[in-house]
C-alpha cells in the first residue's frame, strides 16, 4: 500500500513537479490583482454610463486571476497542459460583446494573467502601462453624447411658445409634430449638455398649458 502511494505521489519521468512556493504564488496573485485593477479602471473610463457593464469588468478580473492559476499549474508539466487544453475545448463560450473594444480587454486580461504566472512581471507592467495610455488617448476618442428625445404635450395654443424655446436652443431638431383639436404633441431630438437639458425641463414644467414632458434615453444596442 505504501509503495502504491509513493508511485501516485511521484512525478512522472521527465516531468518536473510543481515547484512554486506559496510565497511565489501569493506574489503572482497580488501583482495580478494590482494590474487587473488598473485595467478595470481604464475600462470604466473608456465607457460611458450606457455602455459600461460592471459584470463584464468583474469578469476581466476573474479571467486574469484564473489564467494566472492555470498557467502556474501547467508551467512545468506538459502533460497537465494537454489535459487542460482538452478540458477547455469542451467549454464553448458564445457571449456576444456589445463593444468591439471588449475583445481587446479580454486579451489584456490574459496578458496580465500569463505574465504573472511566468513571473515576467516587467512584461505585464509595461504592457499594462502602454495599453492604458493607448486606450485613454485614442480609445475614448469619437465618443459623443448620444442624442436624447424630448416629447412635449400640451394645449394647442402653446405650440408657438414651445417652438420659440427650441428655436433658441442649439442642437435641437424636430422629429415630429402632431396637432389635434385642442392639443398637440411634438418630438424633438436633443444633442445638448445635461445641464441645458435640465434647464429645458424646468422651463416647460413651469409653463402653463403644458400637460407633460418626457425625456427618452438614447437607443442602445441589445446583445
Amino acid at each position: 500500500m505504501s509503495k502504491l502511494l509513493k508511485m501516485m505521489g511521484a512525478a512522472p519521468q521527465g516531468i518536473e513537479p510543481f515547484s512554486r512556493t506559496a510565497a511565489d504564488l501569493i506574489i503572482s496573485l497580488l501583482i495580478t490583482l494590482a494590474l487587473a485593477a488598473v485595467m478595470m479602471g481604464v475600462y470604466r473610463l473608456c465607457h460611458d454610463s450606457l455602455t459600461y457593464r460592471h459584470q463584464f469588468n468583474v469578469t476581466l478580473m476573474m479571467l486574469a486571476l484564473a489564467s494566472t492559476l492555470l498557467l502556474t499549474l501547467i508551467e512545468n508539466n506538459p502533460m497537465f497542459s494537454l489535459g487542460a487544453l482538452g478540458a477547455l475545448s469542451i467549454c464553448r463560450i458564445r457571449t456576444n460583446t456589445r463593444d468591439p473594444r471588449d475583445l481587446g480587454f479580454v486579451f489584456w486580461s490574459l496578458l496580465i494573467g500569463i505574465s504573472s504566472a511566468l513571473t515576467a512581471y516587467a512584461v505585464g507592467l509595461m504592457g499594462t502601462v502602454v495599453l492604458s495610455l493607448v486606450m485613454l488617448t485614442i480609445g475614448t476618442t469619437g465618443q459623443k453624447k448620444k442624442a436624447t428625445t424630448m416629447v412635449i404635450r400640451g394645449q394647442k395654443d402653446k405650440i408657438q411658445q414651445v417652438q420659440d424655446v427650441f428655436r433658441h436652443t442649439g442642437g435641437s431638431t424636430i422629429q415630429s409634430k402632431n396637432v389635434f383639436a385642442d392639443s398637440f404633441e411634438m418630438v424633438y431630438e436633443l444633442n445638448v449638455p445635461r445641464a441645458e437639458e435640465e434647464q429645458l425641463l424646468l422651463i416647460f414644467n413651469s409653463m402653463d398649458g403644458i400637460n407633460g414632458v418626457n425625456v427618452l434615453a438614447p437607443e442602445t444596442e441589445v446583445a
